[in-house]
């Protein structure tokens, strides 16, 4: 099983569905506004078009905080920024597309440089070309698109360039552009370009990371909780001596368990907010979503493995017999899931936790008359498996905590400005 056969950009549309209800399909009508604009423009290649669309699609990854998206969705054109720093250090750091990172730094309010970045007059016209795809949008959404010409001639050389507007001007008349968003007929257009994208495995495993820690990144009590899970299930699964198919089976199903955590309205500050935060994620309403985001977008082995360790962990939860028989890949994310839980909250989980955490489990097993061979064999590797996992996640705990650093620092350069020029 291979990562190509998960199809990125519908996860990407459907899970940006559960952000904020006001940002509903954004991400995919900025794109499509940008794809529309591009079409008939020879001098940018297939590829490079590809790229545009997919800055468009995740133009906003950054963007969870209410008070965030609330700036974003006003026309107050020195709008706040947060989102655009915590987008650009994900894009830079986990994208496929790196190189297109400081177009997200700069795709709001674009032409007033804060920061000491640096971006060529290339990625420059693409950040104004995205900042006004995303205006255009957000003005349409809230208001009668007859009024949108007035509304763009109004900041004409001021924020949108004349003849970036005169560009969207002659797309829209060719290919209309507002008639489709406004009836809602993009989405066929959308569906059918997104069929013809061209994504590397690679790619779609980087882009599948971008996503996953634009999540888990919110909090330093969530930050490598999906990074725990999917280095546990590996580890086991090579122990276990799994199949190729079946080892890839547990790294995708542990890496995409809990996407449904996209809902989730707060993010743990504190170890007592963690526990609380937990029982959100494994809530019937976040499976529920994960559901949603992931069917007809992954293989059924995957769904089937991620409802089955749900299962697994519930029946562990309550104490009750198992009314069905787990695959061992289910059992392995299972453990791997709880694993992951445990070390997120205590990061130093060494021989000295071991006997007592095993004997937790064996009781779970006993309870739930679950054969626990596959718990036997985690026993006897248990010591090598932790320290392996804990090497394996240590350099994305270094980024993680760069990250930050950069982000704070950003932010006060945002800080500084807004104070001296607004």
């Amino acid at each position: 099983m291979e990562t190509s056969t998960i199809n990125i950009t519908d996860i990407i549309c459907q899970a940006y569905h559960y952000i904020d209800p006001r940002l509903n399909s954004h991400g995919e009508r900025v794109a499509y506004i940008l794809m529309e604009m591009f079409k008939d423009k020879s001098q940018f290649s297939p590829q490079e078009k590809q790229n545009i669309f997919m800055l468009g699609l995740l133009h906003d990854i950054g963007a969870y905080k209410e008070a965030e998206i609330d700036s974003m969705l006003s026309f107050n054109q020195n709008d706040s920024l947060e989102h655009s720093v915590f987008g650009y250090l994900l894009f830079q750091t986990f994208s496929p597309l790196k190189e297109y990172a400081n177009v997200i730094l700069y795709h709001h309010h674009c032409n007033a440089q804060y920061y000491s970045v640096p971006i060529s007059d290339y990625h420059r016209k693409l950040a104004r070309i995205l900042y006004l795809a995303d205006r255009i949008d957000i003005f349409c959404q809230f208001n009668d698109s007859r009024h949108l010409l007035p509304f763009l001639e109004g900041y004409r050389d001021s924020i949108f360039a004349s003849s970036d507007i005169q560009w969207f001007q002659n797309a829209d008349s060719a290919y209309h552009i507002l008639d489709a968003l406004h009836s809602g007929s993009y989405r066929n257009e959308l569906s059918k370009y997104m069929a013809t994208l061209t994504l590397t495995e690679a790619e779609i495993h980087d882009f599948l990371l971008l996503f996953i820690f634009a999540i888990d990144f919110r909090s330093e009590y969530s930050a490598l909780h999906t990074a725990y899970a999917v280095q546990i299930s590996q580890k086991l699964a090579k122990e276990l001596h799994f199949s190729g198919t079946s080892c890839k089976i547990a790294e995708l199903s542990a890496l995409l368990h809990n996407i449904g955590k996209i809902s989730l309205p707060s993010f743990a500050k504190s170890s007592k907010d963690y526990d609380a935060y937990l029982k959100n994620i494994y809530s019937d309403s976040t499976q529920e979503i994960t559901k949603k985001i992931l069917t007809g977008n992954v293989q059924e082995p995957i769904l089937e493995t991620i409802h089955q360790s749900f299962s697994i962990l519930d029946h562990w939860k309550q104490e009750k017999p198992l009314n069905f028989s787990p695959t061992p890949v289910a059992e392995v994310v299972a453990l791997s899931c709880f694993l992951s839980n445990t070390l997120s909250l205590d990061s130093d989980l060494d021989m000295a936790h071991h006997e007592s955490l095993l004997s937790f489990l064996h009781n779970k097993y006993r309870n739930c008359a679950m054969s626990d061979k596959i718990l036997s064999s985690l026993e006897r590797q248990y010591q090598q498996v932790i320290h392996e996992v804990k090497i394996s996640c240590s350099s994305l705990s270094n980024t993680y905590k760069h990250m930050m650093n950069e982000y704070h620092s950003l932010n006060v350069v945002l800080l500084h400005y807004n104070q001296k020029y607004l």
